[in-house]
């Protein structure tokens, strides 16, 4: 025979206190009025030993709200968006709500059915990780089926929804000042042509070297930042580096491309940053200990997580439009590692 759910009712039964009580501390919602901790653990403890389920779909049903946001990530993978939704996570749980989580792989169509599944799940509002490529009008359809729609990363301007992203121009100027200061003219730059702000990112590559007088030096390579893609260029690359003419300096506009490079390097037997110099971008948490450490733009992925699921947050529990919603645009920094020095004819 089938064990009937444990209710509220039950808990509060078994420790003494109001029905009232047990849903405030169970459902993480603020009260005027003080709750011990002692009542509050005694109370989480007893929910516990009884295997209380919280019923989330019923409470939509109720039309108050679920407490859970759906986040749907471009790519899994990607260790730049891993952080943000550690980010999206502690804000997220910090407020009382809970997450559900879809992988879009990059595909418009699959990011829409997990909107209608988030939809049909009562979720309170939708968190997208990563820009997606491909059918504006469906992906329209994301802010037809929610009121409540954050976009995060992954942006140059405003979109139908509103973002939380870094000023991409900004982040570019500042890894590429970096070598030029250093001495470097031959800077070729290696990005993925799927992501928005890696081909904005390109275009800024390419206003700096034709400002600077070196538009005969500019070079620029396209791949997947995924690893064998990387890798693969990266032997190409470094294939014909006994050319007197090879570049000094690689600006990769992701953190995951430049680690792949450096591997082929490694291969090559191509020193860094003897030899070459790279400058990655996002500041992963891995770029600290690859070998040489990775002088990388740091874009803050768990603050913009952060600030995505508390933007978020507001709209919903103010009630808010996306049109009275600003985007936010966070200000990168550049991490100065070894894997950056003056090229070999600048140095003393």
């Amino acid at each position: 025979m089938r064990k009937s759910a444990v209710t509220l009712k039950d808990i509060a039964k078994k420790t003494g206190v109001s029905i009232t009580t047990v849903s405030r501390i169970l459902n993480g919602r603020d009260t005027g009025v003080p709750i011990r901790e002692e009542t509050r653990q005694r109370v989480v403890s007893a929910a516990a030993e009884l295997g209380y389920r919280p019923n989330l779909l019923a409470r939509g049903l109720r039309g108050s709200r679920s407490s859970l946001l759906g986040v749907i990530m471009r790519d899994i993978s990607d260790p730049f968006h891993v952080q943000i939704l550690q980010g999206i996570h502690d804000a997220a749980a910090q407020r009382g709500y809970r997450l559900f989580l879809g992988h879009a792989d990059f595909r418009a169509d699959v990011a829409v059915a997990y909107g209608s599944m988030f939809e049909q799940s009562h979720a309170d509002g939708i968190i997208l990780v990563g820009d997606i490529e491909g059918d504006e009008v469906v992906l329209e359809l994301l802010t037809r089926q929610h009121q409540f729609v954050i976009g995060v990363t992954d942006r140059t301007t405003r979109r139908k929804y509103p973002g939380v992203y870094t000023d991409n121009a900004q982040g570019t100027q500042l890894a590429l000042e970096h070598l030029w200061n250093l001495g470097h003219r031959a800077i070729i730059c290696v990005s993925d042509p799927r992501i928005r702000d890696g081909r904005f990112r390109v275009e800024v590559y390419r206003q700096f070297m034709r400002e600077h007088g070196v538009e005969d030096k500019m070079r620029v390579y396209m791949t997947s930042q995924d690893p064998q893609p990387s890798y693969e260029l990266g032997r190409e690359i470094f294939s014909s580096f006994s050319e007197p003419e090879h570049p000094t300096a690689i600006f990769a506009a992701s953190d995951t491309i430049a680690i792949y490079l450096m591997q082929a390097a490694f291969q090559a037997g191509i020193s860094i940053p003897n030899e070459i110099s790279i400058v990655g971008y996002d500041n992963i948490d891995m770029t600290a200990f690859t070998i040489p450490p990775l002088t990388t733009v740091n874009q803050f992925g768990i603050e913009m997580g952060q600030s995505a699921a508390n933007l978020l947050l507001d709209m919903i529990e103010q009630d808010k439009e996306s049109a009275e919603i600003d985007d936010v645009v966070l200000s990168p920094t550049l991490v100065v590692r070894q894997s950056t020095i003056a090229p070999a004819d600048h140095q003393l």
